[in-house]
């Protein structure tokens, strides 16, 4: 007996001892065991946990503003809704607790991981500057002149409806809140405001643009005059109270300028493609080359020349950034170096995305050292661009959303960059195993985050070649051998309560000179509507006014 209670004093004296120097005496900001959603900060500092969170979290989902049949669907994040980093690590730094709960709270911590939610906050100013000549805030932004068969002329009273843009926001938190990930807003106002017409101000843009301007292009001897009722087209006058206001419309100028110069361009032409052909290999088509028109001060150089009296305007060309045969022909880009399939069922909504975003992303070429990043190529995902809503995983349990099923598209990009030997940057597996996939070694995508970067880190280029039919998707890796890679280990943990963490193993042989080299990819999964401290993620409401705290896939 006496042997016994020994025993458990010096377990006991060695747990107490234990949780002195680890929570009391060497523990960090943040205690042990703490996720933020699956991000690990638990024993880190405060600097170190804030490096761990910023830009990894976003809120899925689409929210769309609507305003008298007028409608502007971005993600969260464009409306300016972002991760609170200070206020998600206070709230994770007070899960220590204080006396006797502290100590039985680091116990848990040892066992297994806590969770607690992100804190969601709303940028005020970005959310305003949607409705400032932006978005659906053309709704809202009346001038007090018009144009009208080619003359400024005062506007007849109008009135314009007021924007509520704190009810907008408290609407916004609720909508977060409330676990909805797909929300429409209608957009409230407070009264509306009358809007006179400005005989002065017409004067003024009459005056301003009652001449022609002849530009010239630099090195040429090409000269075009651009009249008056061009000049007036792309003056911007909303929201205008004074000459002073006035500015060119830049896209207007583009359209035009491109229209006048259709053999110069406006943009540098870079042009490299390559095509796939019958049989198998790529061949370079060619590639064009040429200049800019024109520098990127050229609205304000015209808008210089309004009344200045100069005979001639001049517009300097800039060389493109163009790349031809030559350049196209040192990447490498000679055969294939990896391939991958993945299978689905015909006939499904979701097909139509993977195989619009296969076509948009055909003929990528990383080139040596660069990352080439899903999100950043493709952008968001929306109906004008082809996408239409499909299954997605959002909050740990299945709903639908634009572009949802393009997560297959970047498991299959996934592994045939796995099995060409190339490095990942940012990559995230889905948070539920999905049995079409390969367990363990594959990725998702939303937008803007996770993202799926692919790393070129051999010396020559890399041609991206996707395709789809009725019931699959191919991924082809074009460049020259440099490395082979193949899946030489797996092992799986529990961790948390609930998530299984899953690392695949790769080897890598180098074609050079034979070295090896080991590497592995990650992966966790949990159960539908369950995080990994066990708790659910299913939508609960709740209110708040400052911040929100919420809980993201």
């Amino acid at each position: 007996m006496r042997v016994t209670v020994a025993i458990l004093g010096v377990v006991l004296a060695a747990v107490v001892g234990r949780f002195f120097w680890d929570d009391l005496i060497s523990g960090e900001d943040i205690p042990r065991g703490v996720l933020v959603e699956e991000i690990s900060i638990g024993n880190t500092d405060r600097a170190t946990a804030a490096a761990r969170l910023d830009g990894q979290l976003a809120l899925e989902g689409d929210l769309t503003l609507t305003f008298q049949g007028e409608e502007s669907t971005q993600s969260y994040a464009e409306w300016g809704v972002t991760l609170d980093v200070d206020a998600t690590i206070d709230q994770a730094a007070s899960m220590r607790g204080s006396g006797v709960v502290r100590f039985f709270r680091w116990a848990a911590a040892v066992i297994r991981d806590r969770a607690t939610d992100p804190v969601w906050t709303i940028d005020s100013d970005q959310l305003a500057r949607h409705f400032d000549g932006q978005s659906i805030s053309v709704v809202f932004e009346i001038s007090p002149i018009e144009l009208i068969n080619g003359e400024f002329v005062p506007v007849e009273t109008t009135s314009r409806p007021v924007l509520d843009l704190q009810t907008l926001e408290n609407l916004l938190r609720d909508a977060i809140a409330s676990g909805e990930r797909n929300a429409e807003i209608e957009v409230p106002t407070s009264g509306v405001e009358e809007i006179a017409g400005d005989d002065a101000l017409a004067v003024a843009a009459n005056e301003l643009t009652d001449q022609d301007i002849t530009v010239l292009l630099a090195g040429t001897l090409r000269t075009q005059i651009i009249d008056r009722g061009d000049l007036r087209r792309w003056l911007e006058v909303p929201g205008a109270t004074a000459a002073d206001d006035f500015s060119f419309d830049p896209d207007e100028v583009q359209s035009t300028l491109s229209d006048v110069f259709p053999d110069v361009g406006l943009v540098g032409v870079e042009g490299v493609q390559f095509l796939v052909g019958f049989d198998g290999k790529p061949h370079l088509l060619g590639a064009l080359e040429g200049s800019i028109c024109c520098a990127e001060d050229t609205t304000d150089r015209l808008f210089a020349a309004l009344g200045s009296n100069e005979p001639v305007t001049i517009f300097p060309l800039e060389a493109a950034d163009a790349r031809g045969l030559q350049w196209a022909s040192t990447l490498g880009i000679n055969e294939l170096v990896s391939e991958f399939t993945t299978f689905y069922k015909p006939n499904q909504t979701r097909n139509i995305n993977i195989a619009r975003i296969s076509e948009i992303t055909r003929g990528v070429i990383i080139e040596p050292g660069e990352t080439f990043s899903v999100n950043d190529y493709v952008g968001r995902r929306t109906t004008a661009d082809g996408f239409v809503s499909a299954g997605v995983i959002s909050n740990g349990v299945f709903s639908s959303s634009v572009g949802g099923g393009i997560s297959q598209y970047a498991t299959t990009v996934f592994n045939a960059a796995f099995f060409a030997g190339l490095d990942f940057g940012e990559y995230q597996s889905h948070s539920i195993y999905i049995s079409r996939y390969p367990f363990g070694r594959e990725a998702t995508v939303s937008f803007p985050a996770p993202d799926l970067q692919i790393v070129n880190t051999t010396p020559y280029g890399v041609l991206l070649w996707p395709t789809t039919n009725d019931d699959s998707i191919t991924v082809r890796l074009y460049s020259t051998a440099y490395v082979t890679a193949e899946q030489t280990a797996q092992t799986s943990r529990t961790e948390g309560a609930a998530c299984t963490r899953v690392n695949t193993e790769r080897t890598r042989t180098y074609v050079d000179d034979g070295r090896v080299e080991v590497d592995s990819v990650t992966a966790r999964y949990r159960p539908e509507g369950i995080n990994c401290a066990g708790g659910s993620t299913r939508p609960t409401t709740t209110t708040s006014t400052t911040t929100i705290p919420t809980t993201v896939p």
